[in-house]
C-alpha cells in the first residue's frame, strides 16, 4: 500500500533499538517499526481530542468557601425627598426612561440616609481612631412608597426602608482571612449564574449570611483570589463603602411603588408628626 506522508526517526542507542525492535512486531508475526510508530501518534491525537472535549463540556468549577457571618444587620428607615427630574421631561422621552432616572435619583438620596446614620452610630466607631479600617454596607432589601405633592415642582417625598448588613474591616479581619477576601468589590451573583461559571465569575466566592433572605435566585458574595492582597493603605479611617441593591433588582430585593390615595393620606397625617 502507498502511502501519501513520510517521516524518519533517527536514534543513535541501542536501548532504543531494542525497544522498538520489540514492539514493532504486528499480530501476524510481521515486523513494522513505522506501523508501531504510527499507532502512538494515533493515540496521542484521539487522548488530546477527548481531553479537549472534556474540557470544553465541564468547565472549571467555582470554590464555594463557608458563608461568611462577620457581619452585623443594621436597618434605616424614614423620611426621604428626591427629585423626579420633571425639568429634563420631553415629549419624546419614554416613560420606562423617565422611570428609571426617577428611581435612581431615588437610591441616591436613600444611600445619603444610610451613610449619614452609619457614620452616627457608636457601635461602628473604632475605640482605636488610628486604627486602619473601613465600612462596607451592604443594602439587602429597600422598600419605599413614594409621592409627588406638586407635579410641577418634579419634587417626590416618601418613607423608606432600608435592611443592611455592616462589615467592619479592619487589618485583622483581612489577615484573618490571608488578604485573599476581597471586601471592597462584593456584589449580587445568581446561583444560575455560579453554577454555569459564566464570564466574569470569580473563582473563588464566600456568601455573606443573611438573616431570613426571601431571595432564592441568588446572593451577595465576597470574591475570593488565590493570592493574597495587602490591606488597602490608601483608606480614609472610618470610609464607608455602601454597596448592594440597585434600580435593576428584582421584588424580592427592591420595592418602589408610588402611594395611592389612601397610602397618602396616611403618609399625610404622619407628617404633621415628624420631628422637623
Amino acid at each position: 500500500m502507498a502511502y501519501k506522508f513520510k517521516a524518519t526517526m533517527y536514534y543513535s542507542d541501542e536501548e532504543t533499538k531494542e525497544f522498538l525492535l520489540g514492539k514493532a512486531v504486528k499480530a501476524n508475526g510481521k515486523r513494522s517499526e513505522s506501523h508501531y510508530l504510527y499507532s502512538l501518534v494515533t493515540n496521542e491525537r484521539e487522548g488530546q481530542h477527548q481531553a479537549d472535549n472534556e474540557g470544553k463540556s465541564h468547565p472549571p468549577s467555582v470554590q464555594l468557601f463557608p458563608e461568611f457571618t462577620t457581619s452585623r444587620e443594621f436597618t434605616v428607615s424614614g423620611h426621604i425627598t428626591f427629585s423626579g427630574l420633571a425639568h429634563v421631561f420631553q415629549q419624546q422621552e419614554k416613560e420606562s426612561a423617565l422611570m428609571r432616572l426617577k428611581h435612581k435619583s431615588l437610591m441616591e438620596a436613600i444611600d445619603l440616609k444610610i451613610h449619614e446614620d452609619v457614620i452616627k452610630e457608636d457601635s461602628f466607631k473604632r475605640e482605636e481612631q488610628n486604627e486602619d479600617y473601613f465600612l462596607v454596607v451592604l443594602k439587602t432589601y429597600i422598600a419605599c412608597y413614594y409621592s409627588c405633592p406638586s407635579a410641577q415642582s418634579g419634587i417626590y417625598e416618601g418613607m423608606f426602608t432600608a435592611t443592611c448588613r455592616v462589615i467592619i474591616v479592619n487589618r485583622a479581619l483581612w489577615d484573618n482571612y490571608n488578604g485573599k477576601f476581597n471586601f471592597e468589590k462584593i456584589r449580587y451573583i445568581k446561583y444560575e449564574d455560579i453554577a454555569k461559571t459564566g464570564k466574569g465569575i470569580p473563582g473563588g466566592l464566600c456568601k455573606v449570611a443573611e438573616i431570613s433572605a426571601k431571595d432564592k435566585t441568588g446572593a451577595f458574595f465576597i470574591p475570593v483570589s488565590t493570592l493574597p492582597v495587602k490591606f488597602p493603605e490608601k483608606t480614609n479611617p472610618g470610609l464607608v463603602l455602601i454597596k448592594g441593591v440597585e434600580v435593576s433588582f428584582h421584588k424580592e430585593r427592591l420595592k418602589l411603588k408610588a402611594m395611592n390615595e389612601t397610602q397618602k393620606q396616611r403618609y399625610s397625617k404622619k407628617m404633621l408628626n415628624f420631628p422637623s
